[in-house]
């Protein structure tokens, strides 16, 4: 017991003056995730082999520790998520101690991906075209049933906020932390008769700005959003966010991934999470200009092309943007359209 206690005392004091990924490159969720993930190791080592967290970070793990901590994970995780962790774990280790040889750690981790049973992505049948119609649905029929009642109530607001968030994730191919950061006025900024998206770099994974396109669609649905629906929710005029929550203050990251991935499992039979979104872009670009599909890499703000390409970035998303918005623009011509009925695009999963 006492040599537990002395463990668990010097697990607290290495994690106290844990420093992992402080380079510029590690957005604040990464080195978080990287804490997380180091930290529970260590709790294992606290509570299984005390004696070595007096020892340096390279001696505290080696192939028969951590194949016992795999086990142990596995009596609570599917193999899908212990790659994950053990992903974490190595980034951790890498950055404290960068002069050891991690190799090792990465041949198991692809071990346990290789075996690691594989689930049916239905969501991948979904493209872009499809989750866009599915946002005007939501947005159709919240309108509908606010004028049969000639009324806004909270539930349709927040059934047209869903439909809005859905259609512009599919629109833009937005990441969650760039939507969840959107601010009226300063990230959505009114030009003529368009709404424009300006990001900036602080709030881009890659750390570069983006303009996504907005179709003329979307800006004539915020329209509507910002004059008749938006008000209605809780604590709305007290802040700038684009998206208020029920609990009268912006949605968060995880309130956006909860809301739209019920509204998708309703129309679809299963749940669209948001990165998916991004994915569905590739999809249709796929279909639709398949002799263009590099486009999609602009299109979704990716940063690996050569420094001398950086420097239009911006103009090639609004390009890659207006590509897709005319691709569904086509697809909205060929849809059955009613009011306030169901809106089946073409090939959507019953």
């Amino acid at each position: 017991m006492k040599t537990a206690a002395v463990g668990t005392r010097r697990f607290v004091q290495v994690i106290c003056s844990m420093r992992i990924g402080e380079g510029p490159t590690l957005s604040p969720a990464t080195r978080n995730a990287l804490r997380v993930s180091y930290a529970q190791y260590l709790h294992f080592v606290a509570e299984n082999y005390p004696e070595l967290l007096l020892k340096p970070p390279e001696l505290r793990i080696d192939r028969t520790m951590l194949a016992e901590y795999v086990g142990l994970l596995r009596r609570t995780n599917q193999d899908v998520s212990i790659v994950t962790i053990l992903h974490h774990l190595r980034l951790a280790l890498r950055l404290i101690c960068p002069k050891e040889d991690w190799s090792w750690l990465l041949t198991v981790i692809k071990r346990i991906a290789a075996s690691a049973p594989r689930s049916t992505k239905r969501y991948g049948l979904v493209s872009s075209d499809q989750l866009f119609m599915l946002g005007l649905e939501l947005m159709d029929k919240a309108v509908a049933l606010s004028d049969g009642l000639r009324k806004v109530s909270k539930t349709f607001a927040l059934q047209y906020r869903d439909g809005l968030l859905t259609a512009l994730l599919a629109g833009t191919g937005v990441r969650r932390r760039t939507v969840t950061a959107l601010r009226i006025g300063k990230h959505l900024i009114k030009s003529a008769e368009l709404w424009t998206l300006e990001i900036p770099a602080e709030d881009m994974k890659g750390k570069r700005p983006l303009e996504p396109y907005v179709s003329r669609e979307l800006s004539a649905r915020i329209d509507l959003y910002l004059r008749r629906f938006r008000a209605r929710l809780p604590g709305a005029t007290s802040h700038d966010g684009l998206w208020p929550s029920n609990k009268a203050g912006p949605m968060t990251g995880n309130a956006i991934y909860d809301a739209v991935y019920r509204r998708t499992k309703e129309a679809f039979g299963f749940g669209v999470n948001l990165h998916r979104f991004r994915h569905a872009s590739g999809n249709l670009w796929s279909i639709e200009d398949p002799a263009n599909v590099r486009g999609v890499k602009d299109f979704l703000g990716h940063t690996s092309f050569e420094m001398t390409e950086a420097h239009y970035l911006m103009s090639q998303s609004r390009t890659a943007g207006r590509t897709l918005a005319a691709a569904v623009d086509r697809l909205l011509l060929v849809v059955h359209h009613t009011n306030c009925g169901r809106q089946v695009p073409a090939n959507v999963p019953q």
